[in-house]
This record gives structure tokens, C-alpha cells and sequence, in this order.
């Protein structure tokens, strides 16, 4: 019996119906139909019936498609193993009730299956429990394979120990306020760690271990993070990884996107702003797979949000003209509305509720009110509301980090309304709360570039064109501050030269 057979026939009617939704759902006709004509005929099929029953003949070149489908839908069985990592354990309880029974072969057919197909999914606390029944089943049938299972035993206990030592490396020495206190020395110990599972034969332990190969260095903002050989392994790891996306990992861990994130850090590192694009647009498309994330907050994709958020607001930044709507390209609008639907959505979560992420809260209301500002007039009032709330709201928080940022939204959403009076009294807000402590250079120089143009609006005086100027000056390392800059000097006729 095929490996597909085997794991079809194993599942529940819950976890059956939903890889059959989920193939159905993703266009996945031949998987959705093999699956289904292995679950509802009345006895098991030879391989050659089955290729019969879904291609109409079983000639030599029928049955090659036959193999690559088997294998294929195998592979989309990655769907069951990332959302229900334990979808094969309730089968340890059905051995137990046919054994109660009498009905030793029917329990031992279970068991051979369960066992092939925990092994190939990598589910070695499933295969910890079903290979000791084999032992034992050994012992008191007196077989000579007893010891056998049982090394076999020792040898998954190794690897799912492993697997917890890379989970638990990963937990006790990369955490964001250790980040200061890891030197070089336990630098190179943390790498020397990982470096030892990296040709792991077990692919769950190799990929687990590469990810956090790279994290280290990541997380870090070590030199060799950002070498060109860097890219090149991430884009095996990805491969890897979805060449292997039916093997299970701790349940709860999003490990693809976590890879993608990584690939997304280092582009905006390298202010690769095509590829940065195409990995979000990937991170976008998958973002919805891994169904527990309705239950929490998914931190990797708030990551995504905020590099999203922060290019369309440097590239389309122009969003006090009133032909902004009519410039912008189609394909950006439509981005932008997708970021929209996705930060609501997100907004919306109960989680949220539970008060374990409030920075995080105040985060994503930042970047929402940032995509609000490039809608009309409606939703950049929205905006402002939004910020104003949480700047009042959550006064008592300390997120001295974010208020540059939240400022700067601030101050662009009044002077794209023309509250120009706003704009400047804000602006005394904003020096006043931050004391000069800045975090983001830029963040400032838009803020000043909307302050100088507001006061000359407002009064028409010299000494705010001289200050526009000396911001633009300033800007030498952003480019796309000097563009805001010129663009608010032509477009509001301010006598003024670059």
C-alpha cells in the first residue's frame, strides 16, 4: 500500500475534511480526487487500480503521473502536519481498542502504517509510542526484534531531544534584551551549535537548525548576515523547507514564515526594494495558511506590515496633491487596499484583548493610521483620531521608540486636511515629549519639511524657506526626503532653491 493510502485511511473525519477543503480550496483537482477515492471505496486499492480509478488506464506512462501525483499530494499533506502537527496520535488509541477486541491483525495494520508514515512526516513522539508497541508486542510474542524497536526507540528519543535542545537554544540565549550582553566568543559558541545539526539526516533537525543559524546572525546584525553567500543559503533553506513542508515541527511554530521574514530582512537591509516586494507579496499570499494564528498575534507578519507601510509612505509620499488618487499606479492601489483589509483584520483579532501586547497594539495602530493617510479625507481624519487616541490612550506605556514615527503620521495626516494650525502645534508637542531624543533620523526631517512648509503657508515668512533648505541639506542620505522636500517647495510655489 502507497504512503498517501496509508495516511489517508489514517486520518480522522475532522483532519480528512480539512485537507480535502484545503485541496479543494486551492484548485488542487487530482490531490482532491485521490484523496477522496482512497477514502470512501469500500476496500484498499493495489497501486495500478488506483492510478485506473483517477487517470482511466494504468499504461507504463499513466503510471509515472500516477507516482507524481502520490508524491505530490503527499507534500500538500504539509497543510495537516504545520496546522495539526498531532493529526496522526489519535491513531495510538485505536491500536489500544482493537487490541481490547481481539483484532491483533487490524491493530497491527494500524500500527505498519502509522509507523511508515510518522516516520516520513518526521512525528517522532508518534513514532516513540508506536515503535514501543512493537517492542513490546515483541517481547511477549517472543520475537527477535525486540531489542531492535527498542534501539529504534533511543534513536527517536535522540532526535525529538534535539529537536527541543534547538527550540530551547534558540529561547534561552536569543531574546531581544540579551541582545547587548552576547559577546563575540558566546557569539561563535550559539553558531558552532546550530552548525553541528546543519547536516542533520533528519530534515526536520537540518532546517530547524539552518533557521537558526541564520537568526543568530540576524538577530545579531552580524557582518556575515549581510554577505551575498547569505541569499543564496536562505533561498536552499526556503527550498528545502517547502521540498519538505510535510515534516512537523513544534506545534505553533510558523517556521515558513519565519525563513521568509528573514529573506525579507536582509532585502530591506540591502534596500533591495524589488525583491523586498516580491517577499512580501509571497509572506502576503501564505499569511492565512497556519490557522492557530486567529489566536494570536503573528509577530513575523507584523513585521511584513511595518516594511509594507514604511515603503508606500516613503515612495508614495505625495499625499497632500490633490491628484495623488489619479498618479498613483493601479497595481500600488491595489496593494495598498490589500495592506488596509489585512491590518483591519488583524486589528479586529479577540486576542488582542488578553493585554500581553501592547506595544505591539500601539505598533499596528501606527501602521494603519499610515495606509489611512493615502485614502480621502474621510479616512485621513480617521487617521489622526487614531493617533491622537493612542497618544493619550497609552501615555503611561513606554514607547519613547515609536513616537517619531507616530508624529510624523500625525503631522502629515493634519497638513494633508490643511490644518496647518495643527500641524504646528503638534509640532511643539513633538519637541517637547522627545526631548531631541530621536530614534529615526528621517522621521524628523519630515517632520520639520511639513513644520517649515506650514509656518511659510501660514505667514509667508523667509526664515522658514532658509529652514527648508537647511532640512533639505540635511537629507543627503535619504533620497526620498529631498523628493518630499522639493515636492512640497514646487507644488506650494515656495521661493525656494536646492
Amino acid at each position: 500500500m502507497i504512503s498517501i493510502q496509508k495516511q489517508v485511511l489514517l486520518l480522522s473525519d475532522f483532519h480528512f475534511k480539512e485537507f480535502s477543503d484545503y485541496l479543494l480550496n486551492t484548485n488542487a483537482d487530482l490531490p482532491y480526487k485521490l484523496i477522496n477515492t482512497i477514502r470512501f471505496s469500500k476496500r484498499p486499492h493495489e497501486s495500478d487500480e488506483l492510478c485506473q480509478l483517477i487517470y482511466g488506464d494504468s499504461a507504463e506512462k499513466t503510471k509515472r503521473k500516477f507516482l507524481q501525483l502520490t508524491h505530490h499530494t503527499f507534500k500538500l499533506s504539509g497543510f495537516l502536519s504545520r496546522n495539526y502537527t498531532n493529526y496522526l496520535k489519535h491513531n495510538l488509541q485505536i491500536i489500544e481498542e482493537l487490541l481490547s477486541k481481539g483484532e491483533k491483525k487490524k491493530a497491527n495494520d494500524v500500527a505498519e502504517w502509522l509507523y511508515d508514515v510518522a516516520e516520513k512526516i518526521e512525528d517522532y513522539t508518534t513514532l516513540i509510542e508506536v515503535t514501543k508497541f512493537f517492542a513490546q508486542q515483541s517481547f511477549i510474542t517472543e520475537s527477535k526484534d525486540a531489542n531492535k524497536y527498542h534501539k529504534k526507540v533511543d534513536e527517536y528519543i535522540e532526535y525529538e531531544r534535539i529537536k527541543n535542545a534547538i527550540y530551547l537554544y534558540l529561547r534561552e540565549n536569543l531574546f531581544f534584551k540579551g541582545k547587548e550582553n552576547i559577546s563575540k566568543a558566546q557569539a561563535n559558541k550559539d553558531l558552532a551549535f546550530f552548525n553541528q545539526y546543519t547536516e542533520h539526516k533528519s530534515n526536520s533537525i537540518n532546517l530547524l537548525a539552518r533557521f537558526g543559524k541564520y537568526y543568530e546572525l540576524s538577530f545579531l546584525s552580524h557582518p556575515d548576515f549581510f554577505k551575498q553567500e547569505t541569499l543564496k543559503s536562505l533561498d536552499e533553506l526556503e527550498r528545502d523547507f517547502l521540498n519538505n513542508a510535510h515534516v512537523c515541527f513544534h506545534y505553533l511554530d510558523d517556521m515558513y514564515f519565519k525563513i521568509l521574514g528573514l529573506r525579507l530582512q536582509l532585502n530591506v537591509n540591502n534596500n533591495n526594494t524589488d525583491s523586498m516586494l516580491q517577499e512580501v507579496k509571497k509572506m502576503n499570499n501564505i499569511s492565512s495558511f497556519l490557522k492557530f494564528w486567529s489566536s494570536y498575534i503573528n509577530i513575523p507578519e507584523i513585521f511584513s506590515f511595518s516594511v509594507q507601510a514604511s515603503h508606500y509612505m516613503s515612495s508614495y509620499a505625495f499625499i497632500f496633491r490633490q491628484d495623488y488618487h489619479s498618479t498613483l499606479p493601479g497595481d500600488i492601489k491595489e496593494n495598498i487596499l490589500y495592506l488596509k483589509q489585512k491590518l483591519e483584520s488583524e486589528l479586529s483579532k479577540n486576542c488582542w484583548n488578553d493585554g500581553e501586547y501592547i506595544i505591539k497594539l500601539i505598533n499596528l495602530k501606527c501602521f494603519y493610521a499610515a495606509v489611512l493617510l493615502t485614502g480621502d479625507d474621510n479616512d485621513k481624519a480617521k487617521s489622526v483620531k487614531i493617533l491622537e487616541d493612542t497618544l493619550v490612550s497609552y501615555q503611561q506605556i513606554p514607547f519613547q521608540k515609536f513616537l517619531d514615527g507616530m508624529f510624523s503620521t500625525l503631522i502629515m495626516g493634519y497638513f494633508s486636511l490643511q490644518q496647518y494650525d495643527k500641524v504646528i502645534s503638534t509640532y511643539k508637542r513633538y519637541k517637547k515629549i522627545t526631548s531631541d531624543q530621536i530614534v529615526v533620523k528621517e522621521n524628523d526631517l519630515t517632520i520639520d519639511a511639513y513644520y517649515f512648509t506650514s509656518q511659510y503657508l501660514t505667514n509667508q515668512r523667509k526664515q522658514y524657506t532658509e529652514k527648508l533648505k537647511s532640512t533639505y541639506n540635511e537629507s543627503d542620505n535619504f533620497d526620498h526626503i529631498k523628493n518630499l522636500i522639493s515636492e512640497l517647495g514646487n507644488y506650494y510655489k515656495i521661493p525656494v532653491s536646492f
